[in-house]
């Protein structure tokens, strides 16, 4: 994967020792442009080391011991806004990926997706900022619709008629470029909507 001739800082942090080393080095030998800048084996070590050197992406676990994913997320955040987090993770459960969003996680990674996934979400997050796969988005979205939350948004006007033309196609499982076609917008836009909607703290609310 190229990205666009441009370096790529990226820490990991992930208390499966083994399995981090692992995965730092095949990203740093096969993602072109990627350097590995820092290791943690938890959320502590992980922001002692952003003291010294904020990257440009932290690849997190969630669940690692003294300071768990959720919790450094949180304050990846509040220190360093600039830095986007993707989360890695074998958990998948859309009300807690909802969470995860609003808390500030700019991607989603399962530890089970292949390579080029991992490779384009990377690619994603760092140029466009925001990045979560069609399934993700679908059944994030598809489970507020299910609970009859449609007609809240609506209603309490939480979201424009433009976002609520683009949440009814994801609905209707309608993939980035097909929204953009139906609705006459580009895929940046589409994607652009996608990210208001978390910034809204549209599963926040609908969840609490």
């Amino acid at each position: 994967m190229k990205t666009k001739e441009r370096n790529i800082s990226i820490m990991v942090a992930d208390d499966h020792n083994l399995g981090r080393q692992s995965f730092s080095s095949y990203l740093e030998t096969n993602c072109e442009g990627v350097k590995i800048t820092g290791q943690a084996a938890n959320g502590l070590e992980l922001l002692e080391l952003m003291k010294k050197k904020a990257p440009d992406i932290v690849i997190l676990d969630l669940e690692m011991p003294v300071m768990n994913g959720h919790q450094t997320l949180l304050q990846i955040t509040k220190r360093y806004p600039k830095v986007k987090t993707i989360i890695f993770s074998t958990h998948y459960n859309e009300y807690f990926i909802s969470e995860l969003m609003i808390a500030g996680a700019c991607g989603y990674l399962s530890k089970s997706c292949f390579a080029e996934e991992m490779f384009e979400t990377i690619d994603k997050v760092y140029n466009e900022g925001f990045y979560f796969n069609n399934t993700v988005s679908r059944q994030v979205v598809t489970t507020l619709i299910e609970e009859r939350k449609l007609q809240y948004l609506i209603s309490e006007k939480i979201l424009s008629e433009r976002e609520i033309d683009v949440l009814k196609e994801i609905c209707n499982e309608k993939q980035g470029k097909e929204i953009a076609d139906a609705l006459k917008i580009s895929e940046n836009t589409v994607q652009f909507h996608k990210k208001i909607f978390i910034q809204k703290q549209i599963a926040k609310r609908l969840l609490a």
